[in-house]
């Protein structure tokens, strides 16, 4: 650890007093089981029995992790390690259409950054999705929906301000997208600032999934500021956006992760916020 690093985490547990941690284990994917150092039995869901491989591989500056399924390739992330031993920003991550919204890219995410985790002293979290597109660009069409949907559960929040960017002033236009292969319906919102354009889809209140349902999207774009207070509530993600982890989502992020409560109060002293 840097020196400067250390005199902060210093000085923040000496004048900062922080409520303390309570551990609420939860999941951001289909329970699975190690069966041995590379391979995991899914336990529930669409791939439930089936057994996955998962091949992690950590440099000083990047990681990765490719999951195949009967020996073929389903699906990767890549993890940038800026700065080394510091920092884990997620940057790509895929799985093959067929095994979309299926667990795949939850337990790929869930089992990279445990590992990062579990090696570093320190760790601060960012996802890197943004993807800059003009008002007037064709094939406009909503992505990364997977990883939007675990960065929400785990705790991330929007580079930019919601409170600023999706003022209703600010808003120039608002249509809705319609489902595209294995994609939700999304919500494409054009407006007078950076970055001009979004890609919205909208989460279920209970099971926090993308809705699918066309005529949702239709009544909530009757009054644009139902969506703002929709996107306030983490309802609505972001698709074509950055996120960072705040100090606001540590403790959501380490109950997401840990498997016990040593390992979760273990993890609540390494987790630091952007």
């Amino acid at each position: 650890m840097r020196f400067a690093d250390s005199f902060r985490d210093f000085f923040r547990r000496l004048f900062v007093k922080e409520a303390p941690f309570e551990w609420k284990p939860g999941r951001i994917g289909p329970r699975f089981e190690w069966l041995d150092h590379e391979t995991v039995r899914i336990l529930e869901g669409p791939l439930k029995d089936r057994e996955l491989t998962l091949k992690t591989v950590v440099e000083e500056r990047k990681a990765s992790i490719f999951a195949s399924l009967d020996g073929k390739s389903i699906g990767r992330t890549y993890v940038e390690r800026d700065p080394p031993g510091r920092g884990i920003e997620l940057w790509d991550i895929a799985v093959m259409e067929d095994y979309r919204r299926m667990g795949v890219a939850s337990i790929m995410t869930y089992v990279i950054f445990r590992e990062l985790l579990s090696m570093q002293e320190t760790a601060c979290f960012k996802i890197r999705m943004m993807r800059l597109m003009k008002p007037a660009d064709r094939n406009i069409e909503l992505q990364n929906v997977g990883i939007g949907v675990i960065g929400n559960r785990l705790g991330f929040t929007p580079e930019f301000s919601i409170d600023k960017i999706l003022k209703p002033s600010n808003i120039t236009g608002l249509e809705v997208l319609p489902a595209k292969g294995n994609f939700p319906p999304s919500f494409k919102i054009v407006i007078r600032t950076f970055p001009l354009v979004l890609i919205a889809f909208v989460l279920d209140a209970d099971s926090l999934k993308p809705v699918d349902d066309f005529q949702t999207y239709v009544r909530l774009m009757k009054d644009e500021r139902v969506i703002y207070e929709w996107v306030r509530k983490g309802l609505i993600v972001i698709g074509n956006g950055n996120y960072w982890l705040r100090r606001d989502g540590l403790d959501q992020i380490v109950n997401h992760l840990a498997t016990d409560e040593f390992e979760a109060k273990v993890f609540r002293r390494r987790v630091r916020p952007v």
